[in-house]
């Protein structure tokens, strides 16, 4: 069992938090108990919460961000109360006005990004702040020790205050309450063990996130994270979108003074998996980082013929582009990237079945080696069993 250990900016002492702690091994004893540890575990997703119980079993009611939300709590209350039958009447879409912006876009809430090691990159962590203070979300910092380091007081995490300060998002010498003010919040997580993949893993099954952010070290031969090829199987594996910032790569967002430049987006297309959701996230990012006009390019490699019907939403001062081209799907995506100088390729993948597999050891891998900019993947399958 893995011990987590939380530290909050406001707190001097951190607190532990361990596995056992977060799922608990018997039954809650009043429905009050269930109703907070649901809330709790599916933190920003979920709207106006209720557990209702009766006699035929427990009725959970509210209101939540999505399909994938609905189905976690499903499986969330089994593993909480496995004895009554369970009704599920959550409704897909938020009720207040504060969980989507003026156009119905659901914000990017919450953001996961693992600190502490060589490889996980100073630019990585800036675009995991700078989305998240742009959505006044939750940023999870998690900083994987192992064991002949448990007890050391020296936590890798990256400075806050001080990249806020350069930003000058805050004055010089600022107070830990300082940050507060801003409308966004940060919790550090320790955790002690030797296999910083499964750690990251288990968390990301406890605590649902928006995005996940990872630095990708460029190998000739693989795509690696933190000295192994750990970057994909976390996002494989997890399930979530997934921000991938190659080594020497600047991305989108100004270590300098934390400006955004997030002007040219290309989107591979397929007939499957469908690119709806890579359109879907692409208006949430420029929406929330407030980009004022850009182009998406909507690039499908093949013929008119397998070239799918795509409906782009409307987003003010954008332009939507597809360009249909021959040749091989990986080479094709990074000489477009190059050729429009795109800040950022978004992507779909189906997941690790069989046929995916081999895609993601050729497209994706081959892209991430190669590219020039930052890349979003997002799994089509959210929930994923297998630990690659």
């Amino acid at each position: 069992m893995v011990g987590f250990r939380e530290e909050t900016q406001q707190s001097k002492e951190p607190k532990v938090v361990t596995l056992s702690d977060l799922v608990p091994t018997s039954r809650p004893e009043h429905v009050e108990e269930l109703e907070t540890m649901l809330t709790t575990r599916l933190a920003g997703h979920v709207s106006q919460l209720q557990v209702i119980e009766s006699e035929d079993g427990i009725t959970v009611r509210g209101y939540c961000k999505s399909f994938y939300v609905k189905q976690m709590a499903q499986e969330l209350l089994k593993q909480l109360d496995s004895f009554r039958m369970i009704t599920n009447e959550l409704v897909v879409g938020y009720e207040d006005d504060h969980s989507t912006d003026s156009d119905g876009v659901c914000p990017i809430r919450t953001v996961f990004y693992p600190s502490g090691f060589a490889e996980s990159g100073e630019v990585a962590f800036m675009h995991a702040l700078k989305i998240t203070m742009a959505n006044q979300g939750l940023l999870w910092m998690l900083n994987v020790e192992s064991n002949s380091l448990q007890n050391s007081d020296d936590h890798q995490f990256p400075g806050i205050r001080e990249t806020l300060e350069r930003w000058g998002t805050i004055p010089e010498d600022s107070p830990k309450s300082g940050i507060a003010g801003i409308g966004f919040d940060v919790r550090k997580v320790t955790a002690t063990s030797d296999e910083p993949v499964r750690t990251c893993i288990e968390f990301l099954s406890f605590y649902h996130v928006d995005l996940v952010v990872l630095a990708a070290r460029q190998h000739d031969s693989m795509v690696t994270w933190f000295e192994k090829t750990i970057g994909q199987p976390v996002s494989r594996v997890a399930g979530q979108p997934t921000l991938f910032i190659p080594k020497d790569v600047d991305g989108f967002v100004s270590k300098v003074d934390g400006s955004v430049r997030l002007k040219n987006i290309l989107i591979p297309i397929t007939g499957k998996p469908c690119a709806n959701e890579s359109l879907d996230f692409a208006q949430r990012l420029i929406q929330s980082l407030e980009q004022p006009y850009g182009t998406v390019t909507l690039l499908h490699v093949g013929t008119l013929d397998t070239c799918p019907h795509i409906e782009p939403p409307e987003v003010l001062g954008w332009t939507w582009v597809v360009q249909i081209l021959p040749g091989n799907p990986a080479d094709t995506i990074l000489q477009q990237a190059d050729r429009l100088d795109a800040d950022l390729i978004v992507m779909t993948t189906d997941g690790p079945d069989r046929f995916i597999d081999k895609f993601l050891g050729t497209t994706s891998e081959r892209l991430l080696r190669r590219s020039k900019c930052p890349i979003i993947v997002l799994p089509v399958n959210k929930i994923f069993t297998e630990v690659l």
